[in-house]
């Protein structure tokens, strides 16, 4: 029989939460290769948007680093608006990473019946 998979209590120095080591949902997928790819697809492309937020928004946060403690409080509210900004865009690009791969999974048939139908709509008739 083989050994049950345990996550870790920390990777890479950071503390993992019970509840994400614990969670089913997240050991099925780490226990199917299909599932380790996606995951390891949408992480990626988290990481490369929050990336991309930071590379742009790059002057602001030398400038703050310049500036000194005088306008402090401001720039830390302006970094702290560009760290939710950089998180909200991993997000969203991990949701979609996960959403194209469960489309790509779905047969024909769900998709047509999702609202993918190259038929057009008719007006109910009572």
């Amino acid at each position: 029989m083989a050994k049950k998979f345990k996550l870790p209590k920390k990777v890479a120095g950071y503390r993992v939460p019970k509840s994400a080591r614990k969670s089913k949902m997240l050991r099925a997928l780490l226990n199917n290769p299909m599932g380790r790819d996606v995951l390891a697809n949408a992480l990626t492309a988290g990481a490369g948007a929050a990336a991309a937020v930071l590379v742009e928004h790059r002057e602001d946060l030398a400038a703050a680093g310049k500036k000194g403690a005088k306008k402090g409080a401001k720039k830390g509210a302006q970094a702290a608006s560009l760290a939710v900004e950089a998180a909200q865009s991993a997000a969203n690009a991990m949701i979609d990473v996960v959403r194209g791969a469960a489309h790509t999974f779905l047969p024909a048939t769900q998709k047509a019946a999702a609202g993918h139908s190259k038929r057009p709509k008719r007006a109910a008739v009572n």
